[in-house]
C-alpha cells in the first residue's frame, strides 16, 4: 500500500467472499460493504473516477466523507497517479450471491427450471453448480 497513516475502519464483511472477487471490486466492498457497494456500484460501476485526497465539493458522487477516505485507503493500490480508478460494474458482485441461490435451489428444482427462472441457459446454470463439486455429475431432467 501506498503510504497511510491512517487505517479507517472497515465494514465487516466475509473473507470468503472478498477471496472470490476480482481486486478493485474486493477493495469497494471491503470499503463499503456488500450491500453499500451493491448499490454504489449499480449506479457507477464502469466507469472511471478520481478519489479524492480530502474534503472535496467534487467529492464522489454519492460518497460520504468517511466513505471515501475508506475508499482511497483499499484502492490505493489500484489508482492512477492522479487517484483515478475504473470501477468494476456491479454484475459481478450480483452474480456471486445469484450462483449461490441458485446452487441452494439446485436440490429442490430442475437445471432447466432454474434456467428459466435467472434467464440463463442449462449449460450456465450446470457449470455454476459443478463449482460447488467439479466432480459431481448432474442428471438434467
Amino acid at each position: 500500500m501506498k503510504n497511510q497513516t491512517h487505517v479507517p475502519n472497515l465494514p465487516v464483511v466475509d473473507k470468503s467472499l472478498l477471496e472470490l472477487l476480482p481486486p478493485v471490486l474486493r477493495a469497494v466492498v471491503r470499503a463499503l460493504g456488500v450491500n453499500r457497494a451493491r448499490e454504489w456500484l449499480m449506479e457507477r460501476g464502469g466507469r472511471n473516477v478520481c478519489v479524492p485526497l480530502g474534503r472535496s465539493s467534487a467529492m464522489v458522487q454519492g460518497l460520504n466523507q468517511e466513505e471515501v477516505e475508506r475508499m482511497r485507503y483499499t484502492l490505493a493500490n489500484h489508482m492512477d497517479e492522479n487517484g483515478r480508478v475504473t470501477l468494476p460494474k456491479a454484475d459481478k458482485l450480483l452474480n456471486h450471491f445469484r450462483d449461490q441461490q441458485i446452487r441452494r435451489e439446485r436440490r429442490k428444482a430442475s437445471l432447466p427450471a432454474l434456467a428459466h427462472r435467472y434467464n440463463l441457459t442449462v449449460r450456465q446454470v450446470l457449470n455454476i453448480c459443478r463449482e460447488d463439486d467439479p466432480g459431481k455429475q448432474f442428471v438434467l431432467f
